[in-house]
Parts: structure tokens; sequence; C-alpha cells
């Protein structure tokens, strides 16, 4: 006798499919007519329907309606390639040091998650590398400085650090945190335990360690950053979602070194920069925010009330969407 029970896929890897059901987590094959249907795009997060036969052999049955996802440019080949589904938010990791952030990667993953009207939350992870802040979690109190105040201070006495106001100015949300010294711990797990939420950014941020210190149970491997290059190694070789003790899921993903938009419009990417929906019409409702005159985009760029970084990323994101 088989049945057919609903489920959520936590990992994919080499044709098999980690689900978890009510009754525990499986493993699962892909029927036939399932992915000819999909193209075999089923992604960590999907909501899938599962038969049991009597063999106790499972096979993914049908795909649910997802209500979102992350997506990009796959590196192979041609085609869409999607890191997680169902999801919520996405928690971009940027280490502050070693390695040093990439504020170019961190603009594209924050395009990808407001294209598809994601919340977004900004980790600075090693804070402890601060120069200047000693400071541990177990350290403050409700007199001491809140993450806010004491992330502006660093900024505006650390010149490595000082493109992140940009990015408090465009409106998101910026938390410091150390899986070593325990600040911003607390408040990161808040925001996880709500949905499901993806953390992504470059190798050798510190994700898997962040993961490991808000829950010890996941004992992800944890790599280390190459003092030559200065870059960090791969260490989670695909994307899997994890169940958090208190409620919600995460996305740990592979560390990005490539990060390519797929099938953009360019007429809806200055929509994507929250600083610009903020300002004044452009005298053409079509502006693109390169040459054309009364570009509100281009008199705020001229009078520092964007960061030129950013709108550089907007020009090379655009030129990108234009050529696909």
């Amino acid at each position: 006798m088989t049945f057919l029970v609903k489920g959520r896929v936590l990992l994919c890897s080499g044709g098999t499919y980690r689900v978890q059901t009510p009754d525990g987590i499986i493993d699962c094959t892909l029927r036939g007519k399932v992915k000819k249907a999909e193209g075999n795009t089923i992604a960590v997060g999907d909501e899938v329907e599962v038969e049991v036969l009597e063999s106790g052999d499972c096979r993914i049955e049908s795909v649910l309606p997802r209500h979102s996802k992350l997506a990009r440019h796959s590196v192979a080949r041609r085609r869409e390639q999607v890191i997680a589904a169902n999801v919520d938010r996405v928690v971009p990791v940027m280490s502050v040091r070693r390695p040093p952030p990439d504020f170019r990667m961190l603009d594209r993953l924050l395009v990808l998650a407001e294209l598809d009207d994601l919340h977004c939350t900004i980790v600075l992870n090693k804070w402890d590398l601060v120069e200047g802040d000693s400071a541990s979690a177990s350290e403050a109190t409700a007199d001491g400085p809140s993450d806010l105040e004491r992330l502006q201070a660093a900024i505006a006495r650390d010149p490595e650090l000082a493109p992140f106001e940009a990015y408090l100015s465009a409106g998101y949300e910026l938390l410091p945190a150390s899986a070593k010294s325990g600040v911003g711990l607390e408040a990161i797990g808040k925001r996880l335990h709500e949905g499901i939420s993806v953390l992504s950014g470059p190798s050798g941020a510190g994700k898997s360690s962040l993961l490991n210190a808000l829950a010890p149970g996941l004992d992800l491997r944890v790599g280390v950053v190459s003092e030559k290059k200065g870059r960090g190694r791969h260490t989670t070789v695909a994307a899997s979602l994890h169940p958090l003790p208190g409620g919600g899921y995460v996305v740990d993903t592979p560390g990005l070194q490539f990060l390519s938009l797929w099938q953009v419009d360019p007429a809806e990417l200055a929509h994507a920069f929250p600083e610009f929906r903020g300002l004044d019409p452009c005298h053409f409702a079509n502006c693109r925010h390169i040459h054309e005159p009364a570009c509100a985009v281009l008199e705020a760029l001229e009078s520092g009330d964007i960061s030129r970084s950013r709108y550089e990323s907007y020009v090379s994101l655009l030129e990108e969407a234009v050529c696909q």
C-alpha cells in the first residue's frame, strides 16, 4: 500500500532529495514525469508531495506552487538557478575583515532580494576584528550602546567601514555580529525564527560559523581564510535548509564567487535600489539614469545624496541586463 505525504525539501544532492515530513526526514528520488515537467529545478525550501511505496522507497510526485524564490544566472549553463524557494528573508553576510567586504557582491544580493520583494538584513560578521570594539555580548547592558549606535560609531572612525553608511541611508537594517564574542547573535536569531531565511555571501564571510553559534547542534563545517589570497575556501558545497530550534528555517549557501542576474527587465532595475525610489520623478518616464537631462538620480549623485559606489553597481547591472 502506498500513500502520499507533504514535506519540505532540505537538501538536493546527486539526484537525491532530503525532505522533512510530519513523520520525520526521508530521502527521496524524483519521479520521471516531475523531473521532465520541472526541468529538475527543485530547490531547498520547496514544498512537495511524496509518494511512500510499500518497499519503503520514496519519490517526489509533485512540487507545490512557490510564493517566492531567490535565483541567479547559472554558472555552467544559460538558465535560471534557484538558490532557494519560498524565501521570506535574505541575510547577506559580509566579513568586516579577512576577507574585506565585497560591496559589489552585496549590491547584487540586495538587488536579487528587492526584485522579489524579500526582506533584507545585512550582517557585518567578524565584528570582534573591528579595531577599538572589544565589547562582547555578555558585557552589553541596558545602558550600553545599541547595535545601531555601535555600528554608526565604527563607521565614523573606520574608513574601511565607511561604505556601509550608504546602506543605512538606503534604509537597510545592518547588524554587527561575531560568532566568537557573541555580539549580535540574539538579534539575528530573532529574525531567523520567522519563515525561511537565506544566509548568503562570499566564501570566508563566516556564515557557517554564525549558524553554529546560533544553533550548535547543526555542527556545520567551518573553513579558514587563506593568508596569501585573503579569500575564504568553500566549506558548504550545496545549499541546505536547516530547521531552527524555536521555529523558522535557515538556508546555508555555498560561498558565492559569481552572482549574475537572470532575465531582469532593465526598466525595473532602478526600483531595486531603495534610495532611487525616494527621489522626485525624473523628467522622462523611461529614464535609465545614465545621461538623460533632468534626471533625479544623476542630480542626487552630483549632490552626494546617493552613494557613487551604489550608483556604479546600478550601471554595471543595467549593462548586464541590457545584454541578456
